[in-house]
Parts: structure tokens; C-alpha cells; sequence
């Protein structure tokens, strides 16, 4: 069997590994890195790791054939010339390639760790199959790999993907030569910088970002408000380059692994304000599919693509608009913990009002007005199990008030003048509107209310826009696909707390 021996090397910790060209790892050894030692030192200590790693190869009949390391950059790629990464201080001019092709006599091959890990996620994890694809290492450092029409782009100096230079701000922690760059909010070592920054009493420059990471994921509050702020300023920077590059995925590594959405929602959030707004809803933004593993997998990529080549099987545009759309509503729903009292509270108004005679009044506009009669249906007809009939009216449904009402009266009084003839004191009124302006709805809420009803609105993250109701049910997205979707969600929860609450009643 023929393997590679890999090198990962970071800043803080290096990994050497046998590993097959299925990425498979057979063996791997890890010691730091110890960055401020001089480069002939480590390298001996690499070396020392690599020989019992080959000696452990040869013994279990595996043929190592290939080398193959991913390290920060800046560097030359095609030579292996490492030009003094910001995190490797003594790593000046350092000829990596050909100083391991001559000790060990064997095929050797140097990529950036950006690009070794876009090359990894997209052959091997959350980026199979994507044409347009954007990985940050967001480890120690930050940099970048792009992998554009299904292939590694490195750019004329071997730079591209270098994003941790990009300024994001004129004022903050100063990192890869840069203050404000963004690597100095959103790489490991900025992140604690940018702690001390904004609480130096709090977080001495001395913490690691191992400690700044495990008082976020055990809930300490100062270290979450770090965490979310530069969520925050990674989102400015990745609605850049969604704008710029239109991506189908951006996957993110070791501090997107560790965090997940303490980090990536605050960044999505940005992005949904700041981008185009189809390009936002096509590209998905994740971490590191392959988690742990990313590391490990990284360092092989340079050999298995040189060795094996880069061609990778690719579903049709079509295959990965639609995963697109589909992980773009999951995190949709997943967001729904955000107003879960909301929508508690909303179901239990519904109940309430059933169990003590009550209707319920529903209605909207296009799609919202099939949700309405959706509603209706539910609970008029039967959701689950057969149970008596409960009250619940679209005032969608009736094509003759409804031409009616609009020819005499304008389509603005479309609701409100139903809302009149049919609401009782103690009746719930259910207004849905997606973009949360719709006239008519908001005048048939206000009518309710004047009436004595209990009014809910269903709507998206904007909220109602001029108009009121007792409860606001607004769904975390600017998309109206995904509202309406999330809409039908909660209309689906309402009618389970219905039969369980009122389809028990004997």
C-alpha cells in the first residue's frame, strides 16, 4: 500500500502523520511547534518525529512515496519557500521543499494551509461537488483558500486567499502587520487580542485561546460577548467577499469547529444584512465538515492532488443551487430557538381561546393566504387523530366578499371589514405577512384589537413596519421562501399543542 507522510504545520502545534490517498490516517505524532525556537531546531525535531513515523510505516508493509505539508503562509508555493509566516518568526526564507526531498530522497510537495484546506473540504468534506467554494483556516492565523470553478485558484504570487491582511477597521488589535486587519478580529491570537482590547482588566494578553474558548462554551458572558463580536466582524468580512466572489459554500476551520453558532451566527447575521440578497441566500456558510480531522486531512491534500491529480466528480449546478436552498432553510428553522416563548405564548392564546368557545381569524395575502386556509383546514377539518371540529375562519376563502369588499371599499379594508362582521371579544386574529407592511393586514390587527380579540402576527426579522399586535411571531430571515416555510412550521406546532391540549377535551 502507498501512503504519504504529511506535516501540518502551525503556529502553535505541529502534526506529522501517515496517511493514505483516500485521507485515511494510519499514524500521526504531534509536539508544539515552539515558534520563537530558531528554524534549524524545529526542523531537527520534525525530522526526529518523521523517522519514527517512516520506521513505523515500513514495519506495518506500508510504502511511504510521497511528502506532503501544509503551513501558513506567505510562501512559494511550486519552490516550497516559506517567507517568514507571521506566526513562524524564524521561518525566513526556509527552502521546507527541498530541505525534505533531500533527506528523505521522496516526492515532495508544499501548500498553503488555506488552500490545503479548501482542497480538503471540497474533495473529502462540507464542499463535494461545489463549483465556487471559500475556506478560512481561522486557526492561530487566518488565511484563505478559493477553490473557483472546481479548481484551486493561487493566484499570480502564490496570495490569494491571504484575506487575514484585508483592513477591516481603522482602530483595533494590530496582527499580520496590519491594526484592524482581519486577522486581528477573527484568528485566534486576534480574538485574544481583541479581548484585551475591549476589557484589559478581564483578559491579560497572557490568555490563550484555548481559555478565551472554553469560558465562551461554558457560558461565561464576557467571553461570549467577544466571541459574538467578532462573529460580527468575521461577517463584514465574509460579506465581502460573498459580493465579490458569490461563493456556493464558505466553510470556516478550527475556531468555526470549536464554536459553531456562538461564532457563525453573528457572521450570517451580518452577511443577511450587508450582501446582495440572492447572494447571501445561495451561499451556505459552515464549519469545517471535517472537523478534527481537518488538520490531518489538509496536510495530505498537497500530495494526494499532485500524485492522483485534482479532477473530482461535480453535480450539475442545478444539484448544488438546490442543496443551497435546502441547508439555507434548515438554518432557518434551526434559528426558531430565538422566539421559541413567542411562539409558545402564541400557542397557548390559540388553546385558550378553543377551550373556552372561541374562533380563530386568519388571513394574508398570496402565499400567507394559503397558509391561512391552511390553518383553517387544520383545525375546521382534522390535523391528527379525528376530534370535534374547531372553529377557525380564512377570510381568504370566500371569492364573492372578498371581490366585494375590494371593488366597494378598496383593497386595504380587505380584512378590517371581515375583522368587523365576524370578531368577538376574546377571538384570536392571526395576521400573516411575510414582509410585515401589508396595509390590510396591519388595519384588520388594529381593527381586532379595537374589538377586544387577541392579535397575533406572523412576519420575518424586520417585524411589523407601521402597524401592532399583541404578539409578533417574527421568523429570523430576510428571505421571504424561508419565512413562509418556517410560517408553515409554526402553524404545524400550533396544531400540535391544539391536539394536545383541546383534542383531549372530552
Amino acid at each position: 500500500m502507498e501512503t504519504i507522510l504529511a506535516f501540518d504545520i502551525g503556529g502553535t502545534k505541529t502534526a506529522v502523520l501517515e496517511g493514505g490517498y483516500d485521507a485515511v490516517v494510519y499514524q500521526r505524532r504531534e509536539l508544539p511547534t515552539e515558534a520563537q525556537d530558531p528554524f534549524p531546531v524545529t526542523f531537527a525535531r520534525l525530522c526526529a518525529q518523521a523517522d519514527e513515523v517512516l520506521a513505523a510505516a515500513q514495519a506495518a508493509g506500508r510504502a511511504v512515496n510521497a511528502i506532503s505539508v501544509s503551513i501558513g503562509g506567505p510562501l512559494q508555493i511550486e519552490p516550497g519557500i516559506i517567507l517568514a509566516p507571521p506566526h513562524l518568526p524564524t521561518w525566513d526564507n526556509v527552502p521546507l521543499k527541498s530541505l525534505l526531498a533531500e533527506r528523505y530522497s521522496l516526492p515532495t510537495y508544499v501548500e498553503h494551509d488555506g488552500n490545503a484546506g479548501a482542497l480538503a473540504e471540497h474533495r473529502f468534506g462540507a464542499g463535494r461537488g461545489a463549483h465556487t467554494l471559500i475556506f478560512l483556516t481561522a486557526g492561530t492565523g487566518f488565511g484563505g483558500g478559493m477553490i473557483i470553478g472546481g479548481r484551486l485558484h493561487r493566484g499570480v504570487t502564490d496570495t490569494a486567499g491571504e484575506v487575514g491582511h484585508i483592513r477591516l477597521a481603522d482602530y483595533g488589535p494590530k496582527e499580520f502587520g496590519k491594526v484592524g486587519s482581519w486577522e486581528a478580529f477573527c484568528s485566534g491570537a486576534g480574538m485574544v487580542k481583541w479581548a484585551h482590547w475591549q476589557m484589559p482588566g478581564r483578559w491579560p494578553l497572557s490568555l490563550t485561546t484555548r481559555e478565551l474558548v472554553s469560558a465562551a462554551l461554558a457560558g461565561e458572558p464576557d467571553a461570549r460577548r467577544i466571541v459574538r463580536e467578532c462573529g460580527r466582524w468575521l461577517g463584514r468580512g465574509l460579506a465581502t467577499l460573498i459580493d465579490t466572489l458569490n461563493p456556493e459554500v464558505i466553510v470556516l476551520g478550527s475556531l468555526a469547529v470549536a464554536l459553531g453558532d456562538l461564532l457563525l451566527e453573528p457572521a450570517r447575521e451580518v452577511v443577511h444584512r450587508e450582501c446582495l440578497p440572492q447572494a447571501a441566500r445561495a451561499c451556505r456558510i459552515v464549519p469545517a465538515q471535517l472537523g478534527a480531522r481537518l488538520g490531518d486531512v489538509a496536510a495530505l491534500m498537497a500530495a494526494i492532488v499532485a500524485v492522483r491529480g485534482d479532477e473530482i466528480d461535480r453535480p450539475s449546478l442545478r444539484n448544488n443551487a438546490l442543496r443551497c436552498a435546502l441547508q439555507d432553510s434548515v438554518n432557518t428553522l434551526g434559528r426558531l430557538d430565538r422566539i421559541a416563548e413567542v411562539i409558545e405564548q402564541t400557542a397557548s392564546v390559540i388553546c385558550d381561546a378553543l377551550l373556552t368557545g372561541r374562533k380563530v381569524i386568519v388571513f394574508g395575502n398570496g402565499g400567507s393566504a394559503a397558509q391561512a386556509q391552511h390553518l383553517a383546514g387544520e383545525l375546521v377539518g382534522k390535523y391528527g387523530p379525528v376530534r370535534r371540529s374547531l372553529p377557525c375562519i380564512a377570510l381568504t376563502a370566500d371569492s364573492s366578499v372578498v371581490t366585494c369588499t375590494a371593488n366597494d371599499f378598496g383593497y386595504e379594508e380587505l380584512f378590517a371589514r371581515q375583522v368587523e362582521a365576524f370578531v368577538q371579544a376574546g377571538d384570536v386574529v392571526v395576521g400573516i405577512t411575510t414582509g410585515g407592511k401589508s396595509i390590510n393586514v396591519l388595519r384588520a390587527l388594529e381593527t381586532a384589537h379595537r374589538l377586544g380579540a387577541r392579535t397575533i402576527a406572523l412576519t420575518g426579522a424586520q417585524g411589523l413596519i407601521g402597524g401592532h399586535a399583541e404578539h409578533v411571531v417574527a421568523v429570523p430571515s430576510s428571505s421571504t421562501a424561508r419565512i413562509q416555510e418556517a410560517h408553515a412550521f409554526i402553524i404545524h406546532y400550533w396544531c400540535d399543542c391544539v391536539e394536545e391540549r383541546v383534542g383531549a377535551e372530552k
